[in-house]
This record gives structure tokens, sequence and C-alpha cells, in this order.
């Protein structure tokens, strides 16, 4: 499928207008409107969108009509490595990231959530990233270099493996079969490290690559595969749970450095108000997808070698997770 808006574009869309009249050195002196574009690759009716439309009605709400958010769903800006991409150089404004594809762009500890494993369940994300070293860790996006910022947390579900011809429930089940991943070198090794031949392709195309066997499965939260449809081609779900990686809604750090104090107030604000919305809303969404999927037939299965799973984790976890140590223990100690 074509991207709506590719990233190339946009910054011939921006033509410096970011701020609707603050270029214009006879405006009035009347505070400008600020449009903001806001980017996700799921679509619309998905819970990370509902959560974006919340956001969006709070900024409105928060700085009375003055700051407006235009959503942007189902990849219509790029995906995740475009979008930071263009995030960097200040042509996409607000980005629905995750902590798995944000471990390519920088030296960051945010690495260490999306580490496999290391969330023992939703209460303990929340924990994590509610807390003290959620603040830290955001505020370290930006201080790392990466030129984005850290606005807050969203729940998008733990994330499962999902397969097309036979159901997983043992990790030998997943050997040599070519699983769908995020064009990062982090869960390029997780899934090798399970026995599986992982293949980057952009979300946007995963419905196809399944349906033609382009790859034999893929990894998605339950509200995910559900909203994307991908269990119509892809039935088989197995609840391993491997990763719970947090999603983090990112602003481009050059944008963020045009903002006034009060307006980042509004961001920030709104986005602590979100993050409540989210975590009642992402419980809601999975029951409901479970329910959904096993109505439309799907096989849902659970591990029968649980432990052979986080085991084969090693690896991973001296690749990725050295630089992090302190982090990790921090994340593992909290209750």
């Amino acid at each position: 499928m074509k991207k709506m808006l590719p990233v190339l574009m946009i910054l011939v869309l921006l033509g410096g207008a970011l701020f609707a009249q603050g270029s214009d050195e006879k405006a009035e002196k009347a505070p400008s409107q600020i449009v903001l574009r806001y980017g996700d690759v799921n679509p619309l009716g998905h819970v990370l969108l509902d959560s974006a439309e919340y956001f969006a009605d709070q900024v409105a709400e928060l700085s009375e009509g003055r700051i407006k958010i235009e959503i942007y769903p189902s990849g219509q800006l790029g995906d995740d490595n475009e979008v930071y991409q263009a995030m960097q150089m200040g042509a996409v404004d607000l980005y629905r990231g995750n902590a798995s594809s944000m471990s390519d762009f920088g030296k960051m500890q945010v690495t260490a959530l999306a580490l496999p494993y290391i969330f023992r369940d939703r209460d303990h994300f929340w924990s994590v990233c509610a807390g003290s070293l959620g603040d830290e860790i955001l505020s370290d996006i930006q201080a790392s270099g990466s030129r984005m910022v850290g606005l807050f947390y969203m729940d998008e579900g733990a994330r499962n493996f999902f397969t097309t011809d036979a159901p997983v429930t043992k990790i030998e089940d997943l050997k040599n079969l070519k699983i769908r991943v995020q064009s990062s070198q982090l869960m390029l090794d997780t899934v090798s490290a399970l026995g599986a031949n992982p293949t980057p392709i952009d979300y946007a195309e995963l419905y196809t690559a399944l349906q033609t066997g382009v790859v034999d499965g893929a990894e998605n939260p339950p509200a995910s595969y559900f909203s994307n449809k991908f269990y119509e081609v892809a039935p088989y779900y197995v609840l391993d749970g491997h990763t719970f990686s947090p999603s983090i809604v990112l602003m481009s750090e050059i944008v963020w450095n045009r903002l006034s104090d009060a307006d980042k107030d509004v961001l920030m604000k709104a986005g602590q108000l979100t993050e409540e919305y989210n975590r009642k809303a992402i419980e809601a969404a999975d029951q409901k997808a479970y329910d959904n999927l096993r109505e439309a037939g799907v096989e849902i299965t659970n591990l029968t070698d649980p432990e052979k799973w986080s085991n084969a984790m090693d690896s991973v976890y001296a690749k990725h997770g050295a630089d992090y140590i302190d982090t990790i223990n921090k994340v593992k100690a909290i209750n």
C-alpha cells in the first residue's frame, strides 16, 4: 500500500509554516494559532489513535483552541524510521513511536524498556513508566542528543507472535519461520535468538506480505493485530508476551524549541491526562480484541515452555542491555 503522504513531501507541505502566522512579521500581536502534525502507523479506531484524539482534544481545551493537532493515521507520514529522521529535521511535529524502534536512533535509556521480558505485567509497566524512573527515561531522550523530546508514555499492550499456517506453542515451532519485524536491530536480534528468521517489512505492506507468503508471521499487541485485520491472513496468535515495549509520544526538538514555556506546559499537561486515559482504555481494548478474535475463529495459544523463551534472551541482553545495566536493575527492582 502506497503512503498517502510520503515523508519527502512533508518538507514541501510544511513550507516553514508550522505556526500559522508566526513567520509573518506584520501579523497581529495576538497569539498565533499553532498547527501540529501527529503521526501513527495504526488505523483510526485503534486504541492508540483514540488516545491520540483524546490528547488533541486536551491540547485544544487547555490552549483555548489556539493549538490544533492534526492526526495522520495508517502510516501516512511514513514508518517509524522515516518519521524519526523527519522529526530530527523538524519536518514532522509529533509521532507515536515506541521503545523498540527508537533503539537504533541513539544511545538512550529507553532501550532498556524495549528489552524482551523486562516487564512482569501491565501493573509493573505503569509502576515504571508513571514513576520517577519513567520521567528520568523520558528526559534522557532529549538529553541523549536524539533531537527528539519525549512527552509521555502510552501502553499498546504486550506484543505476541502470530502465524499464517500453524499455531505456536513451543520455541521449536518458530524455528526457521520468516517473521516480520520492525526495522530495529533489537527486534532483529530478539527474533533470531528465538530461532526464527527476522524480516523487516514496512508496516503498511504487512497484510499483503502475510497473504502472499512473503513472511510466515509477525508480532503485534492484540489491539493492533485485530484492528489491522491481520487475523484474516494469519489466524494463529500465541500469548508469548516477548515485548511490552512502551509507546512514547515524541516531538521534534526543533519544533519544541520554537514553543513558548506556556505552550510546552499545555502539551505536558495534556500528556499526563492522556496517560491516565490510555491506561484505562488499553485494558478495555485488549479485552475487546480478544473477544473479537475468538469470535472470528482465531486460535489463541499459550506457551508450554515459557522459560526457554526468556532464557534464549541472554545474548540479546548482553548485546543491547550492557550499557543500561543500572536502568535494567532499577526497572526490575520496582514492584
